[in-house]
């Protein structure tokens, strides 16, 4: 008669964020802005917030919003409003395409109807009426 096997449980454990985090630094691209591989996928933030600095420029553009009414939107010192739009005088070109790449999903999705799938996938089956 063949024994039955039996196997040890395994405990377990939810992962730390800390450990992962370890070892990685925020980097400072300029007075007021930082940069994190784990933060809003390394785009560049504002300091100490993840408010990242294409939605400062976002807001300054294509809303017509001044820099004293993006602080109070975000709730932010005016100061790191005035780095973020300086950092972004710098590296216009780098937000800018960020800003459309956005633009794109968001066009994407609105474009998009919820719960439908490419008529290739759906190929075999008839419409439902």
């Amino acid at each position: 008669m063949a024994e039955k096997r039996v196997e040890k449980e395994i405990e377990r454990q939810k992962p730390n964020i800390l450990e992962h985090i370890k070892g990685v630094k925020f980097h400072t691209l300029a007075k007021g802005v930082t940069t994190h591989p784990l933060v809003r996928s390394g785009r560049p933030c504002i300091e100490g917030t993840g408010i990242m600095v294409s939605d400062i420029v976002a807001a300054q553009k294509h809303h017509a919003m001044e820099p004293e009414d993006i602080a109070e939107h975000y709730a932010l010192e005016l100061r790191m409003v005035a780095d973020a739009l300086a950092y972004y005088a710098a590296h216009t070109d780098y937000i800018d395409t960020d800003l459309e790449i956005d633009g794109l999903n968001d066009t994407q999705l609105a474009e998009a109807q919820y719960g439908t799938r490419p008529d290739s996938i759906l190929s075999r089956r008839k419409p439902v009426p």
